[in-house]
């Protein structure tokens, strides 16, 4: 019998991320954000460079804007 592996190298654009995170479980979601605060230690520049580039940036709808503001607030209120 032939046997083939193959790899196949798949990005998903922003907006598949987007639904994905939004169908995980709120367990999941939190799984998400616990590895994004690893992983921001071994960006290139602090998450502040990152933050100031998605809000600065033209193409950010007021929508996306309130939905950034709104973790913040959550997060903030619920540390309190």
């Amino acid at each position: 019998m032939l046997k083939i592996k193959r790899s196949v190298l798949v990005e998903p654009t922003p907006e598949e991320l987007a639904l994905a995170f939004a169908e995980l479980h709120s367990d999941e979601q939190v799984k998400f954000f616990n590895t994004l605060a690893k992983d921001i230690d071994t960006w290139d520049k602090p998450f502040c460079f990152q933050l100031q580039a998605i809000t600065d940036d033209p193409d950010l709808s007021p929508a996306a804007r309130q939905v950034m503001q709104a973790i913040g607030e959550y997060a903030e209120n619920d540390a309190q």
